[in-house]
């Protein structure tokens, strides 16, 4: 999904986004999958968000998921990486 080129280089690097700061993005994130995925008049491109997202989040059993369920698999994969792989996290101080 679109994101500021500064502010993924200066300031988030390699960091995961808090719970907050999700959260708070979470109408835009599921506007941006709608609008870009599922509304997308390329099905292929439609098929294969899908496809990568049921094989590489937890908890997505189907290529029918709907977008609640993603996201939750995406706040999931990000508290795994927090507690397993100790990623630190990125506030995004100034950008709720």
């Amino acid at each position: 999904m679109p994101a500021h080129r500064a502010v993924n280089q200066r300031e988030k690097r390699d960091r995961l986004p808090t719970d907050r700061l999700l959260r708070a993005a979470q109408d835009r994130i599921l506007q941006w999958w709608n609008d870009a995925y599922r509304e997308s008049a390329n099905r292929a491109l439609a098929e294969r968000f899908a496809l990568e997202a049921s094989v590489s989040l937890p908890g997505i059993a189907s290529v029918d998921a709907d977008l609640d369920s993603y996201y939750s698999a995406v706040n999931l994969q990000r508290l795994r990486l927090k507690q397993n792989q100790q990623v630190p996290e990125w506030s995004g101080r100034g950008y709720l």
